[in-house]
Order: structure tokens, then sequence, then C-alpha cells
């Protein structure tokens, strides 16, 4: 192909880069795991300020809405750097932005309660998980 032609050979093999650089469903996991732990960890970081050390989380539907949403956006937002958006990754975002929207209708009676340090232990594992099955994921060099 000539240079006078217009199109880059990177043009060209985009395509191609395209059909096996997809992101695993495995790193998408991971991601949601992540995005769950961080959200725990400012529910807590929250509640440590409002209610002091060592006091009763309560578990609403409005927490719980916000972790689904959490982990939706988790596990979409991963691309590769040879991946565009695509109109999935588009309708996730909107569908946890609504989830997070439609979370304020819903009742704050508490469903359980459980002591602070669980929030904790639960974000940092998700966390850990998240990563575990990410880096499982990742090609060995």
């Amino acid at each position: 192909m000539s240079a006078s032609s217009g199109k880059s050979r990177l043009k060209l093999d985009m395509d191609n880069r395209m059909a096996w650089r997809k992101v695993p469903a495995g790193i998408r996991i991971g991601g949601a795991f992540v995005a769950l732990g961080a959200v725990m960890i400012v529910f807590g970081v929250i509640q440590l300020f409002n209610g002091g050390l060592l006091q009763p989380f309560a578990v609403t539907p409005r927490f719980l809405v916000i972790l689904l949403a959490a982990a939706i956006l988790g596990g979409f937002a991963t691309v590769s750097k040879y991946e565009n958006s695509s109109r999935l990754q588009v309708i996730a975002l909107a569908v946890a932005v609504i989830l997070v929207f439609a979370s304020r209708a819903l009742p704050n009676d508490p469903i359980m309660l459980i002591e602070q340090f669980w929030l904790s232990l639960w974000a940092v594992t998700a966390i850990i998980c998240g990563l575990i099955i990410r880096r499982s994921l990742m090609p060995k060099a």
C-alpha cells in the first residue's frame, strides 16, 4: 500500500486488533468487585464521620441499589485501549445513573443493622477479590 492512498496501516488493522483484544468477562467482574469495595469504603467513611466510631450501620434498600449501580458501572467501565466505547457501555452507564436517582425514591427503612467494621471488612475483601480476579486474567509475560 502506498503512502499516497491516505489510509494508514493502523486504521486498516484496527478491526483485526479489536477482534482479539476484547476485555474478558473476568476483568469486568473484577472491576465490579473493586467498584463495590470502593463504594462500601465511601459509605463506611461517611458513617464514621456522621455517626462516630463503632456505631451500627443500617443496610437500607437505597444502599443496596447504589451497590448494584456501582457493580454495573465497575463491570462495564473497563475497556481496552483498542476497543471503542460500545452502545452496551453507554446503556450500562445510563442504567447505573438511573438506579442512583431511583434509589432516592426508595424507603430508607433499615433492612438490617451491622457493625461498622463489617462494612470495612466486606469492602477490603471485595477489593482484594477484584484485584485477584483481574490479576489472574492478565497475560503472563
